[in-house]
C-alpha cells in the first residue's frame, strides 16, 4: 500500500470518527451533559490529527509533482513544506521559513525556485498590493 493510499485510508477513518463525534454532539444538545463534555474532549483531540494528516497529504501530492518536475531539489522541497505547514506566506515570510528549514538560501535562488514551482502548477503567486503572497496550488 502506497504512502498516499495509507493517508487516504487514515483520512477516511478520521472522517468516520468526526461523523461519530457530530452525532455525540447532537445527543449533547438534547441535554445530556456528559455526552457534551465527551464530545468536546474528543473533538479537541481529533481535529489536530485530522488537520495534520490533511497537511501531510497536501505535501505528499506536491512533492510527488515536484519530483517529476525538478528532481531532488532541497530548496524547492523546503518551499513546499513551509507552505504546507504554514499556509499562504508573503515572500519575506517564505524566505524566513525556508532559511529556518535549510539554514541558508539566497533570495534569488528562492525566487527562481518559486518561478519553476509556479510553472509546474505546484504553487500560486498572487499580488496583494505591494506584497506577493505564495500558496500551494492545492489550497
Amino acid at each position: 500500500m502506497s504512502f498516499e493510499e495509507r493517508l487516504e485510508r487514515i483520512e477516511r477513518l478520521l472522517a468516520e470518527v468526526l461523523e461519530r463525534l457530530r452525532r455525540i454532539e447532537e445527543m449533547a444538545e438534547a441535554g445530556e451533559r456528559e455526552a457534551r463534555i465527551a464530545a468536546e474532549m474528543a473533538m479537541a483531540f481529533t481535529l489536530p490529527i485530522h488537520e495534520a494528516l490533511s497537511t501531510a497529504r497536501r505535501v505528499a501530492r506536491a512533492v510527488s509533482r515536484l519530483d517529476k518536475g525538478l528532481g531532488d531539489d532541497g530548496i524547492a522541497k523546503a518551499i513546499v513544506e513551509a507552505l504546507a505547514v504554514n499556509g499562504p506566506l508573503t515572500l519575506r515570510g517564505l524566505e524566513r521559513e525556508v532559511r529556518r528549514l535549510r539554514g541558508t538560501a539566497s533570495r534569488r535562488v528562492i525566487r527562481e525556485r518559486l518561478r519553476a514551482l509556479e510553472r509546474l502548477g505546484i504553487v500560486k503567486v498572487e499580488s496583494r498590493g505591494r506584497r506577493l503572497v505564495i500558496k500551494l496550488a492545492t489550497d
